[in-house]
């Protein structure tokens, strides 16, 4: 009987330690992963403004002085969302170029404008706004306009400085403490992928983006963000031509290239920049000049989808970064 306990109990006594060294090489894994994932995550701030009216006067970046009301609720952006949500604020309607998928916790049940441009003076004043929020090369005649139905104020929309894009929203709404952890975000995703990126060892190596728009094309240098993250935050070189082409003003954005120049443009590294998704249209993959390129026969093209980078808004920039170091990971594996 005493044997029996005695094997009975260090049974037991073995199945709880097998259990206790299986839970704790699980906490291990567990902190491992955690490890291993980025310790960056975005802020989620709510809107803590008051509900009372709270009249504000501030001088936009084109030395307008505007009054309006600090507090309100009612507003429509017409560019430049993607800082604004951020802080929590939710908006009547947004620019119809945002493709709100995935960030529907940011816009609640704001509504896409149907008209950008230009815009509906009309579908703006429908929303009864109290506040309009528009882009920084906005025209004076237009936010003239606009000023009939609201008070409007310009963001900084074209500024990569992340310090005054966001303060000046802060500043709007008078939110300092949500920009500053914002801005903190931004710089700290920044110089975590960067580093990430220069590890990828690609220095001295030439980088082309290749695009379709009705043939294959380079995308022009201004107004899409990846441009401003490899070649000016990565300092990613260049073929002169290519510099050239991306940057030339005088002629139209998107100008095609045969198939029999196409090999000249090839970079070493080349990435293929697809227009809402990240595929290679068939379109490319049959042009023969296409199947000329050294980096295509290596299968070595990294793909983005270009859609996110035509604007700058914090709640992008994590997918911004991410796809760029996906593409520089398949681009990158160049040969001896």
């Amino acid at each position: 009987m005493k044997k029996a306990v005695f094997f009975i109990l260090s049974l037991f006594m073995l199945i709880s330690f097998s259990a206790c060294s299986a839970n704790n090489s699980n906490n291990t894994n567990e902190t491992t992963a955690e490890k291993t994932k980025t310790s960056i995550v975005f802020p989620k701030l709510e809107d803590t403004r008051g509900t009372e009216k709270k009249e504000n006067t501030i001088t936009t970046l084109n030395g307008n002085e505007v009054t309006y009301d600090m507090n309100t609720r009612r507003i429509v952006c017409i560019f430049g969302s993607q800082d604004v949500v951020a802080f929590g604020i939710k908006l009547l309607a947004f620019e119809g170029s945002t493709d709100k998928t995935g960030y529907e916790e940011f816009y609640g049940d704001a509504q896409e404008l149907q008209d950008m441009s230009p815009f509906s003076a009309e579908e703006v004043l429908s929303y009864e706004p109290e506040l309009i929020l528009v882009n920084q090369k906005m025209a004076m005649s237009d936010i003239n306009t606009l000023s009939k139905i609201a008070p409007t104020i310009p963001l900084f929309t074209e500024s990569n400085d992340f310090s005054v894009r966001l303060n000046f929203i802060g500043k709007i709404f008078g939110l300092e403490e949500h920009a500053k952890k914002l801005v903190n975000y931004a710089n700290s995703i920044k110089e975590n992928m960067l580093e990430e990126m220069n590890n990828l060892n690609l220095v001295n190596k030439t980088l082309t983006i290749f695009t379709y728009m009705g043939s294959i094309t380079i995308p022009p240098e201004r107004g899409w963000f990846m441009n401003t993250i490899l070649f000016e935050y990565l300092q990613i070189k260049r073929l002169d031509n290519v510099k050239e082409f991306m940057q030339d003003e005088s002629t139209i954005a998107y100008e095609p290239i045969s198939s029999e120049k196409l090999k000249d443009y090839e970079g070493d590294m080349v990435i293929y920049a697809d227009f809402g998704s990240k595929t290679i249209s068939t379109y490319v993959t049959e042009n023969v000049g296409w199947k000329r390129l050294k980096a295509v026969k290596e299968n070595r093209v990294g793909i983005i989808d270009i859609t996110p980078y035509g604007q700058k808004g914090v709640i992008l920039l994590e997918v911004q970064y991410t796809q760029i170091l996906d593409a520089l990971k398949v681009a990158g594996q160049i040969g001896d």
